[in-house]
């Protein structure tokens, strides 16, 4: 009876290392700093480095995929001529919002495999919602100070200005870079966002005064904006001031002084 228990339990061992073969390949998720892992947290647009330690015995290929929602948004195979090990590394674009799952498949050459996933999550950046080109008019509302007898205060409400601003990303994920036009002078400014807000750098422009006949150009003008998005528009607030010397032939030569708040909403066009 002894004997034949012993028998058996030597069957069952044999039976478990059989199916246990030496040769399986292993996959595991690469360490360091340079390779994303579990719960990383990335930006889209941003390049990112997937890596993969395998062994086994004659490996021939590892496959790499990133997937969302079961979409292949990215592939990768390199090929291993019957290696025993192998640091897989992979750098790319990940273009994606949500979670991403990576997957690595090693394959040796009876066909054998070994697979590792884990799932990273993709940030839209904060400033490329913002990124295209704005259209429209900026109304004005305030008025200018001079010395000339009967205009002493000229006041002005909703005076319109053709605008432009074109942005496009900036160094870090919060900035953006501006070209900004008004009364057809432009300024590239840098731009920083904060939610659906971008609070622009002081512009230096120009800005005529219509009032009845009368047009005083004013060149030492400082806007300071802040845009806010809204549904597919750029909406305006901030204000802009300045002075000037100003010489209008047989009407006004001298000083005029400038304060304003400055309102309206660009249509986005690309």
């Amino acid at each position: 009876m002894k004997k034949t228990a012993l028998f058996l339990a030597c069957c069952i061992g044999l039976m478990f290392f059989a199916s246990c073969k030496k040769g399986d390949p292993t996959i595991s998720v690469a360490t360091g700093t340079q390779y994303v892992n579990q719960s990383t947290q990335v930006f889209s647009g941003d390049q990112i480095t997937v890596g993969f330690s395998v062994t086994g015995e004659n490996l021939t290929k590892v496959e790499m995929n990133a997937s969302q929602n079961g979409t292949a948004i990215y592939t990768n195979t390199q090929n291993i001529d019957n290696a025993s090990s192998y640091l897989y590394a992979q750098t790319f674009t990940i273009e994606a919002i949500g979670t991403v799952t990576i997957t690595g498949v090693v394959t040796d050459a009876q066909g054998r495999t070994a697979t590792k996933s884990f799932d990273i999550t993709c940030y839209e950046k904060p400033n490329a919602k913002f990124v295209g080109l704005y259209e429209g008019e900026a109304l004005f509302t305030g008025h200018a100070t001079t010395s000339m007898a009967g205009y002493e205060q000229i006041p002005f409400e909703n005076q319109p200005l053709e605008a432009k601003v074109d942005m496009v990303a900036g160094d870090n994920v919060n900035e953006v870079m501006a070209t900004m036009t008004f009364n057809q002078q432009t300024n590239v400014v840098k731009g920083i966002v904060e939610g659906d807000k971008v609070t622009f750098e002081a512009v230096n422009s120009t800005f005529n005064i219509s009032y009845g006949f009368l047009t005083i150009p004013l060149h030492n003008i400082t806007y300071n904006i802040v845009g806010t998005l809204n549904n597919g528009k750029l909406d305006l607030e901030g204000n802009c001031q300045g002075s000037d010397e100003v010489n209008i032939p047989l009407i006004y030569t001298g000083p005029v002084t400038l304060e304003s708040t400055i309102g309206g909403s660009l249509d986005k066009i690309r």
